[in-house]
C-alpha cells in the first residue's frame, strides 16, 4: 500500500421503517456529532475523501470535504453489506440476522449479501484505489458491517470475533491503515 487509509464509519441515522437501510439518512444528533468531530481538525491532513455511495456516508463526509474543500468521491464497492429487499426495523431482530450472517460467512442468509461476498468486494475496491492514488492521505467512509470485515480480516481474527465487534463499534469510529497494518484499530 502506498497510501495511508483513514476509515469513518457514518455517523448516527433516522432509521425510516418504510425504506431500505441504504436509503437512510443522518440524524440531527448524527449532524451534530460530526459537525464537532469536523471542528476538531482531527482529519485535516486527509487529501483524498471517498465514500460508500450510500447517503447516510455522503451526508458524514460532507462536512470534512467543506472544512477541507475537498471533493466527495464516491465508490459502490464500499457500499455496505447487501441486505435485501426485507426491511427489518425491531433492532434486536436487526442483530439477530447480522449475527447470522457472520456466523454463516459463506452463505446469504435470508437474501442478505453472503460477508465473504461483501468483504472481497469491500477489499477490491481498496485495492482498486490504491493502484489510482499514490502516497496520499484517505478517507474511507463507509459502514458498520464492512468495517468489521475488514479490521477482522486485517487483524487476522477468527471469525467468531466479528459480531463481538460489530457490536461495540460506534458511530463515527475511525481506524488508521498503512501498508495493510492497523495503526490505529476502528474498534477502540
Amino acid at each position: 500500500m502506498h497510501n495511508t487509509y483513514i476509515f469513518l464509519r457514518h455517523t448516527k441515522v433516522r432509521k425510516d421503517t418504510e425504506a431500505p437501510s441504504e436509503k437512510w439518512v443522518m440524524s440531527e444528533d448524527g449532524l451534530k456529532f460530526i459537525e464537532e468531530v469536523a471542528a476538531t481538525g482531527i482529519f485535516d491532513n486527509v487529501e483524498i475523501i471517498i465514500t460508500s455511495t450510500q447517503k447516510k456516508s455522503i451526508q458524514t463526509a460532507y462536512f470534512l470535504a467543506d472544512r477541507l474543500d475537498k471533493e466527495i468521491i464516491t465508490n459502490p464497492g464500499l457500499n455496505e453489506i447487501d441486505k435485501g429487499t426485507n426491511l427489518i426495523d425491531d433492532p434486536e431482530e436487526y442483530e439477530k440476522q447480522v449475527k447470522k450472517v457472520f456466523e454463516n460467512y459463506s452463505e446469504s442468509v435470508s437474501g442478505w449479501e453472503p460477508a465473504i461476498q461483501a468483504s472481497r468486494r469491500f477489499q477490491l475496491a481498496l485495492e482498486r484505489i490504491e493502484q489510482e492514488y499514490k502516497h496520499n492521505i484517505i478517507l474511507i467512509v463507509s459502514h458498520g458491517i464492512v468495517l468489521t470485515l475488514y479490521f477482522n480480516n486485517l487483524l487476522k481474527e477468527n471469525q467468531g470475533n466479528l459480531f463481538p465487534r460489530w457490536k461495540a463499534l460506534k458511530s463515527c469510529a475511525w481506524g488508521r491503515v498503512k501498508d495493510n497494518e492497523v495503526l490505529r484499530d476502528i474498534f477502540l
